[in-house]
């Protein structure tokens, strides 16, 4: 399945201005990833990021993304990829096992505009 991490601040980062870059990877199997999204209303809209080719066929992609804050505040960074096919990964995934396997919702981290 698709999926992706923002690693790339750190989950709970405070930033000082309105403006964060964000890195990360994305990996589907098989397939390469087609396309690289960022969202800071809660999936409302979407964006999309710079997204590197693959290594190798089965290496993860780089992404990356250069985004401006309205306002001071707290925000949560969403990221969600899609596959060649164009799947998406899923907003929440349902019946999600506590130990995590399958898990290829939305990664998400948390940060403050001070």
């Amino acid at each position: 399945t698709v999926k992706s991490i923002i690693t790339y601040p750190k989950y709970g980062a405070v930033l000082k201005n309105k403006n964060l870059n964000i890195n990360g990877h994305a990996w589907a199997g098989e397939l390469g990833v087609q396309k690289m999204e960022y969202s800071i209303d809660f999936g409302s809209t979407w964006k999309t990021c710079a997204l590197e080719k693959p290594v190798n066929r089965l290496a993860w992609q780089h992404f990356s993304a250069k985004m401006v804050f309205p306002k001071k505040g707290y925000y949560e960074v969403w990221a969600r990829a899609t596959d060649e096919n164009g799947k998406s990964q899923p907003m929440v995934l349902p019946g999600w096992n506590p130990k995590g396997y399958l898990n290829n919702a939305c990664h998400r981290i948390a940060v403050k505009v001070v």
